[in-house]
């Protein structure tokens, strides 16, 4: 949180004084009752696996008053199964922000079958307050954004695997071709294209690609052996604490690059 606020500081989105306050304001705690009794809008943010998030649904349902709203930061499972065995379901809803989230503004919101309408708007009308860019989804696993990143890192890894490109080759290849896609997305990029070149590369491409329900065995196997990222030091790459700020350092740069062009509305 410190270095985070650093950040902001550091890049002039604000000053001191209100880092310091905004710091002032957070009261990390273990105490699960503590944490949530006088809450009016609370945010889950455990393992994505579902009977963990039941669990912790169902205690938040007796913890919290009547009106609190109860959010989940769930990445892929459906808000309707959550909250299945929570008391209150209509008062549950899932917002799904992307890392990290003070740079990233957009918030997917997505309603379950008995979340209530007005749980909806009041969680987007806070949402809005505090500079976010909230959109609506339909309940569908992975919502819009992990959907996305999903399907683009399965076909990722599976180059890998098969061997036809390095790690190192398939980034660059994305980190150049993903300069387009803030400036035009996927539809105006296909509009541009022309949907029957598009219509047709897809024709000829999509046969080959990786269409196995399961995570590819590259990244399984890479688990296994206790691979993880960032988190144990080696994955795809190796990576030493000095590389590990590095690329930090260079994410943050460039998101706050980003939103000097596109300050958020409110604070």
């Amino acid at each position: 949180i410190d270095k985070g606020l650093d950040l902001l500081v550091n890049a002039d989105l604000i000053n001191q004084i209100e880092r310091d306050a905004s710091r002032a304001r957070i009261s990390p705690t273990t105490d699960l009752v503590a944490a949530v009794s006088d809450a009016d809008f609370v945010v889950e943010a455990v393992a994505d696996q579902l009977p963990v998030k039941q669990e912790i649904f169902q205690k938040l349902g007796t913890l919290t008053s009547e009106h609190t709203i109860l959010a989940s930061e769930t990445s892929g499972l459906r808000m309707t199964d959550i909250a299945r065995h929570t008391r209150q379901p209509e008062r549950c809803i899932t917002t799904h922000n992307y890392t990290p989230p003070p740079l990233i503004p957009v918030v997917e919101v997505v309603p379950g079958e008995r979340t209530n309408p007005a749980v909806v708007e009041t969680t987007c009308a806070l949402l809005r307050h505090i500079g976010k860019e909230p959109v609506i989804c339909k309940e569908v696993p992975g919502h819009i954004g992990v959907r996305l990143t999903t399907a683009l890192r399965r076909e990722a890894y599976y180059i890998v695997e098969q061997g036809y490109a390095t790690p190192e080759a398939v980034d660059t290849v994305l980190r150049s071709v993903a300069r387009l896609l803030p400036v035009i997305g996927a539809f105006t990029m296909t509009d541009l294209s022309g949907l029957d070149v598009l219509r047709d590369v897809h024709r000829n491409i999509q046969p080959h690609l990786d269409h196995r329900p399961d995570p590819s065995p590259l990244l399984e196997n890479m688990v296994a052996d206790g691979k993880l990222g960032v988190k144990s030091g080696e994955g795809f790459y190796d990576w030493s604490p000095e590389q590990v700020s590095e690329i930090f350092t260079a994410r943050g740069d460039e998101l706050v690059r980003w939103m000097r062009k596109n300050p958020p509305t409110s604070l």
